[in-house]
This record gives structure tokens, sequence and C-alpha cells, in this order.
């Protein structure tokens, strides 16, 4: 059930008299529990309730009834309750029938509110659902009532026409259907007087609708045309009143309605549209036309916080600070207003119009502010203006016809509410209709349209902002129109970009945008941007030499309150020409003021970090490990190596310790056939064995790469063998947890065959362990190397070759190597516990977090003469070294060739 649902359900329990023993199981059915768990809950032989009449239905809610006015009483009863301690429900909720007194036990919210209202409610009870609470959904409601009425009148409109659910007609059901929001919202804010669009509706439609098709189409032709040019259209519609704004230019239809979809529609127009909040109700209508989206409907969407850690660096707050200067000087304030009347707001991936709404709507309360400063510092009754700021400054473009049309109407509700609170402040407003001025939306795709078609480029004084949230998908996920949208926009200009994710390029159109005006951009991205080769190969043809990083909120999960959605960790940059002005750096909840901001988002020299062959600070060579490529027949469980060895005693020659990631983290054992070409007829010998190398041929022989049917060939051995240890290897986990405090290394015997999930460092010295281990090199990873998701994935030739090192001295290295062994003593003092396991942040036992403590601070004192004080310095001294040893690459003389 999606929220629309559950809140119809709740909202019938409401209307129904009050059964206290039915009441439960009715809940349970309007929070989706399953027909069959219900049945055995009603039954008696699942409810382990210990109050009376109490029913606990697993883990999503505890009811018990209430005597007349103790809704409180039995709530506190519910939470102590020893079944309720136990089985740890998401909701407590008692009633009398009267009131409702309920609880989330997790945080300790509580609702109070009447029985009545159990269904504005619902987004308190989503939790026994299984859904993701959000307060916003529960703040105002009328959203999702209002969505869910759209969503089964659009559905009940396309059983009853078939063409219009087609492509051909999708566009002009989608105006339908705004054009009936307009409708609605317009009579409920009093915009249209006596709710003329639907008394009228209503009185000639007919009782069921059969003639709603040619009502609604003589009605909108009506609103279309002013009222002395209505020749050949009913005599009724002469009252409708003219809107003007193209909100119903072009082609006017409409379906057919039978009584299934006239009823929705009825429900529909008796809702209070009042209340609507163009910030939410925009995204929200966005799954009314796509079913697949409903699962999370009025869930989903970009949440007005994150929207300001976008538009709030961008723009606002430079003009907060300009208002607060100028506070008390009425010209002052009046060059503000001027500046904020030539600002145009941009969004070239608009969805449903949230950051143009939000923008628009933060806009207009500065400038309400700074007239009514303007009145208190000239007098009451100086101010003979409206509002300087038109919906027309907006632009955006979005792929999607019906998003593209609910930005429109989203900006024209966000006009109608910020014009309606003038008023209550100034006394008066303009004139609602007809419409004057209207946002400018493009339908298309955005990165194949030229962005100045559409928001023409800033002028002398005009300033253009470009903000939004455009679609991330890595190269891995793209689909081949999306491939070719990047090929598009990147082939005369960038030879690598096939593994960028698809939001780089909406940066690299919007750096073609601002260049050399007055416009600057900020975006949320996918973290991947910043990280890892793509750095070295996007970045440069972004900036160039002209332009600059001037705000980065750095990795954060993007949140956007939907119940099922991924994690996905984010960054927010924003971008423009280079400038002596401040460049602020926001992490987590701390802002710093930078210098520099680089491509990594870091406070540091622009340098950027390529993946090297060979290590640039003469650190030892490290490789990954052996690939197998063998369909799993070259490697085995510790049973099946001991029952191999029980009945062939001979193969014992052929076996060694097999370690991936998982076996160094988490100290897991497997085994690996491992022959020499000398020893491959004794081991052919060995029939289970022999059986092994065949298997291996075929699945080699069966692949689609030439390379691993070439390697058919030799089935023995592993695809790829990179270096066979003398004496040991230092293993570091390609992909690692970003909750532990170190990064995971190991050292193992010569008897250790590493698999291609480890990087490997061979017969390495010692204090390679220490310089792994340590704080300052898991933060040169975590930066400069690519992560998957949110976990570290080591690269040896972007993170280990690139490392920067001072030159240590021999008694440096010792040391080093004495605080190596002194982890790995105190790490293998523990056994049997795991890396895993010990490095768990919350259970690090002391000794071994105080030895890496311990290590810290002695390699840090090799690079400044103390320990750093924080992840930032650490960050900033590491690409000075990095950035010093490139420059000095570069002047050094080039060696003749022999």
């Amino acid at each position: 059930m999606n929220p629309t649902e559950i809140y119809d359900e709740l909202a019938e329990i409401a209307a129904e008299p009050f059964d206290a023993t039915e009441f439960p199981f009715a809940f349970a059915s309007a929070t989706d529990g399953a027909k069959s768990a219900i049945a055995k809950l009603r039954s008696g032989s699942t409810n382990r309730s210990d109050l009376p009449g109490g029913v606990l239905f697993g883990k999503r809610f505890h009811f018990a009834p209430a005597l007349d006015g103790m809704t409180d009483v039995t709530l506190d009863q519910l939470r102590g309750s020893k079944k309720t301690k136990t089985s740890k429900p998401a909701i407590l909720i008692a009633t009398d029938g009267e009131m409702i007194s309920a609880e989330h036990p997790a945080s300790g919210d509580t609702l109070h509110c009447r029985f009545a209202e159990l269904g504005d409610n619902f987004g308190f009870f989503l939790p026994a659902a299984g859904k993701e609470r959000y307060r916003a959904v529960e703040e105002n409601p009328v959203d999702v009532k209002a969505t869910g009425k759209l969503a089964r009148l659009y559905d009940a409109l396309t059983r009853a026409n078939p063409d219009w659910g087609s492509d051909e007609r999708r566009h002009e059901m989608n105006q339908l259907m705004m054009r009936l929001i307009f409708c609605m919202f317009a009579e409920d804010v009093g915009i249209f007087p006596d709710n003329q669009f639907s008394r009228q509706l209503f009185t000639h439609a007919g009782n069921k609708g059969e003639e709603a098709r040619e009502t609604i189409i003589a009605a909108f032709q009506a609103m279309n045309r002013p009222k002395a040019k209505r020749e050949g259209l009913p005599a009724w519609t002469g009252e409708l009143e003219y809107v003007n704004g193209g909100l119903f230019a072009g082609t006017i239809d409409a379906p057919r309605f039978d009584a299934v979809a006239f009823r929705y529609l009825r429900e529909a127009c008796d809702l209070n549209w009042r209340e609507i909040n163009p910030d939410i109700f925009g995204s929200m209508i966005q799954s009314v036309a796509d079913p697949k989206q409903r699962s999370e409907l009025g869930m989903h969407y970009t949440s007005v916080p994150n929207i300001m850690k976008v538009i709030g660096p961008l723009f606002l707050d430079d003009l907060d600070a300009e208002i607060h200067k100028a506070w008390d000087r009425a010209r002052g304030l009046q060059q503000v207003l001027d500046r904020m009347s030539r600002i145009r707001v941009f969004d070239p991936a608009c969805g449903s119009g949230n950051f143009l709404v939000v923008s628009y709507r933060e806009l207009r309360a500065r400038e309400t502010r700074i007239l009514r400063r303007l009145e208190e510092l000239n007098g009451p009754g100086s101010l003979t203006m409206f509002s300087a700021i038109p919906i027309s400054h907006f632009y955006g473009i979005e792929i999607a016809d019906f998003a593209a049309e609910t930005a429109k109407l989203a900006l024209f509700i966000a006009e109608y509410q910020a014009n309606a609170s003038f008023a209550e402040v100034f006394g008066r407003r303009p004139a609602a209709l007809p419409l004057k001025d209207a946002a400018h939306i493009r339908t298309g795709n955005s990165l194949r349209i030229d962005w100045e078609e559409v928001c023409p480029p800033p002028g002398e004084g005009d300033e253009v902002f470009i903000a939004g949230n455009p679609p991330f998908l890595g190269s891995s996920f793209q689909r081949k129109e999306q491939k070719a949208d990047l090929a598009h926009v990147f082939s005369d200009h960038v030879k690598s970009y096939a593994a960028f994710d698809f939001v780089a390029a909406w940066f690299f159109k919007a750096s073609h945008f601002i260049r050399q005006r007055g416009a600057r951009a900020a975006l949320v991205s996918t973290n991947s941007i910043c990280q890892g080769q793509a750095v070295a190969t996007l970045w440069p043809h972004i900036l160039s030499d002209d332009l600059e990083i001037f705000f980065a909120n750095k990795d954060f999960k993007w949140k956007n309150n939907a119940s099922s959605n991924a994690a996905v960790i984010c960054s927010i940059i924003g971008i423009r020409n280079q400038s002596n002005a401040p460049k602020r750096l926001f992490d987590a909840e701390l802002e710093s003021v930078c210098d520099n901001i680089n491509a990594y988002l870091v406070n540091a020299p622009e340098v950027y970090v390529n993946a090297s062959t060979s290590g640039k600070f003469g650190l030892p060579e490290m490789v990954r490990g052996n690939q197998p490529t063998d369909g799993g027949n070259l490697i085995l469980s510790c049973e099946e190596a001991d029952a191999l060895v029980a009945e062939h005693a001979t193969s014992q020659t052929f076996l060694k310790k097999y370690m991936g990631s998982q076996e160094v983290v988490r100290g897991q054992v497997r085994m690996c056939l491992w022959i020499e070409d000398a020893d491959l007829a004794l081991a052919k010998s060995v029939p289970p064995i022999a059986e092994r190398i065949e298997k291996v041929r075929s699945f080699r022989l069966g692949s689609s790469k030439a390379a691993t049917v070439k390697k058919a060939a030799t089935p023995h051995q592993f695809d790829e063998v990179k270096v066979v240890p003398g004496a040991h290897s230092i293993l570091v986990p390609r992909v690692t947890s970003e909750r532990r405090p170190y990064l995971p290394v190991e050292r193992v015997g010569a008897d250790v065959i590493s698999s291609d999930l480890n990087q490997v460092l061979y017969d390495a010295p010692e204090w390679c362990i220490a310089l792994i281990a340590s704080r300052l090199h898991l933060v040169w990873i975590a930066t400069v190397c690519g992560k998957l998701k949110s976990d570290f994935r080591y690269s040896n030739t972007l993170g280990w070759n690139t490392f920067p090192v001072p030159k240590f001295t021999e008694d440096q290295l010792e040391a080093l190597s004495a605080s190596a062994r002194k982890i790995l003593r105190t790490r293998y003092s523990h056994y049997p516990a795991t890396i895993a396991e010990l490095y768990d942040p919350d259970k690090m036992p002391d000794d071994l977090r105080a030895v890496h403590r311990e290590n810290d601070e002695l390699l840090e004192s090799m690079y400044i003469g103390r320990p750093f004080r924080n992840d930032t310095e650490r960050l900033e001294k590491l690409f000075k070294l990095y950035a010093a040893k490139v420059k000095s690459l570069e002047t050094a003389p080039k060696k003749k060739r022999a």
C-alpha cells in the first residue's frame, strides 16, 4: 500500500462507528497488514499483548482500548508493558473512540488527536506499515489526499479512454490534469468567485458525467478568451473568468467521462486546495501519471532543506549580507531590490519545479522584508510598488512532459501565495487574473538543447543563477540513449568521457553558460565526480583557467524521504568566474572559508592526481592480486581441500592458502590450486584435480573475451598471475567500509596466494604497514580514490603510487617498522578476533586504538613536527606536497635517450 491508500483506509475507519474489539484489526489492515497475519492475530494465536483487550501485532503496533477520557493513562500502560519492551513495536496506540493517544517508542514522539482525525494524521502511523515517517507529510496531508484523488481520476479516464493513455495523447492528458488542478485551486483561494467552475461543471455535465467532456471543453475555451470574444460558446460560460497566461492556450480537448471518473472528479473538486504546498505538491503529482512511482506517493521529493543547501550559498546568503549591511539605509535597500529585480534563476533539469519554486518564494520573502523596512524608514504609505520579481524570470528544462506542466502550475501557485502574503502585509495585491507572466519551462532533453535559447544570457547588470539536481547515473547503468547524450556533450571537447557519471554533462554545460558572464551555477551531484580518475579527466575541462569552485558541500547522504530509497552520497558544487571573493567549504555542520577549493573539494592547490604506474614518492611497487577467472574450479573450501588430500596425498603439493578481501577482513579461510608448469603432469595424475583443470578450460573457452579464451591453453594456472612472494606479502583489500577508523592491512607468508580483490606489496619493508594503517593514508585514499557507494575503494596506481611522503631517514623508517610490528602484535593478542571485529569503531579495543594513535603521532611528526589537528589539515599538507612534486617533475630536465 502507498501512503495515499493508507490515508484512505484510516479515514474510512474514522468515519465508521467505533468498535474497540474491531478497531485493531481494521487498523492492521489499513496499515498494510497481510490478511493471513491478521486472521492469526484475530484468532489470538499471534496476539501477545499483556493488556486487557490489547492487541500486539509483532513489531508493527501495540493497541489497547481506553476508558472514556483515559487515553493518556492507557498510553502509559502501553509504555510500561513488558511485551512492548520485548517486541519493540513501531507504534503504541490507545483510543476510546473519541480521542487517540499514540507514540513512536523509538523516538518518543507522541500524537494526541480526535478519533475523527485519524486519517489526517496518517503520516504518524506510517511506521506501522513499515514506511519511514516524514513530518512534512503529516503537517500537510492535503497534498497526499489531492494526489490520491488525481491518481484515481487519471486511471479511471485512461481506462475509459485507452487512447488518452497512449504516447500520442499523453501531452493532452497532462494538460487536462494541470488545467483541472488550476481551476480547483483558483476556486478555493477566491480567484474564481462563487465556485464558478465546479458549479457550472456539475450543473451542465449530467448526473453521471455524460456531458462532462463537452462541458469541460467549453469552459476551457471560454477561459482562454476575453469575455467579449466568446461567440459560439454556451451562454453559461459568460461568467467564467478570463485566465490567459498560456494555461489554456493550444489544443483544448477532453476525454469521455464515465460514472467512475466523474465521481473521482467530483471528489477532487470537493477537496480544499487552498493549503496546497507547491514545494511538495509539484513533485508528488508527477506520480499521478506513473503508477510505478505511487509506492512512495507523498514521500519522494527533494526536501526544502536540501534545496536551501544549494541556493543559499549560490545567491541567497549574499543577498542576506547585503540586506543586513543596508538595513538602516533606504537607498542601500532600494539598491538590493533593484538587484533582485534583475536576478533570473535557471534549473536545466527542473523536474516539477522544486528548485524554482523555493527560489521564487525565498526571493519574494526577502523582497517583502525589505519593503516593510522601507516603510519603517520612509514612513507609512510610502510604498508605491508591487513585486518586482516576476515568475517570468524563472526558467527550466525538463524532459518529462507531465513534470514540465507541473512546474508551470507549481510556480503559478507559488506566485499566488506570495501575492497573498504580500496583501496581508501591505493590504493590496496585483489582480490575479488575467495572468500576465509565466515561467519559461521548456520540455525536452537538456543535453541536446542550447540553454541560451531557453534562458537568455545575462546582460549588463543582470545575474543568472543555475541551480538544480540533475540525474545521477553511473556509466554501467546508462542506457544507449544516455551514452549518446554524453557523447553529444563531450565528444568534441573531451577524449575520455565514457566513464563519467551522467550528471557530469550538466556541470560541463553550466560551465560554458556562465563563462565570462554575470552568472553562477550550483548543482547537486553524486560524489563520484570528485573522486578517482574522474577528477583529472573531467574538471580541467570544467574549470579551465578562468572558473573556480566557490563553494562546496562535501559528502552527505541525500535524503528525499522515500522509505525504500537507497542512500546516495552526494556533493553540492558551486562554480563561478574567478574572483577574490571568499570561498566556502561545508563539511557536515562545519563551514570554513578557503583560499582555494580544488576539484577534490579540499582547501588546497588546484592540482589533479593522475594514476601512476610507478611510485611518485619512491614507495615500493604495489600490484593487484592474482585473478583466477576459473568458474570457481581452482578455489576450494577447507573441507574440499581436506577431502582431496585425504584421498590423494600428492595433492597437498598443489594447495596454497587463498585470500581475498573477505579472508583478510573477516578471517575466512579458503584454499586454491597453484600448479607450476613443471608440475602439470603430476597434478593431472590426480583425477579430481584433472577434472577441475578441464572445467577451467571449458569455462574460459565459453567466454566472450578473446583474452580469456586464450588463457584456456593454460587452465591449470590463474588467468592473471602477478608476482609470487619470496618471503611475505602485505595485503590491502580493494574495498573497505567507511566506518572503520583505519584501512585494513595484513601481512601473510609465502604460502598465501592473494586474489585480485586485494592490492599487494610483495616482500616490502614493514614500514609500509605503518603508512597504510595511518589516518593520513586513509584520508588520502578517501579523497583521491573512487568509492563504491560510501565504502573506500583502494587503488594502487591512484592511491598508493601517488601518496605524498617526505624523504624519510633510515632511523625514521626503522621507527615506522617498529610501530607496524607493534600494531600487528596488539592485533594478534586479541586472536581470534578478526579485523572486522577489531576495527568496528564501536568495539575497537583500547590498546589497539592506542597503538594506532601512537603510529599516527609518529608518522605525522615526520611531516610537520607535530600531529595534525584534523583531517582538513592532513589533506592540505598532502596536496601541497603532491603539487610541489608535480611541479618539480614538470621542471626537471628531461633525460636524453641513448
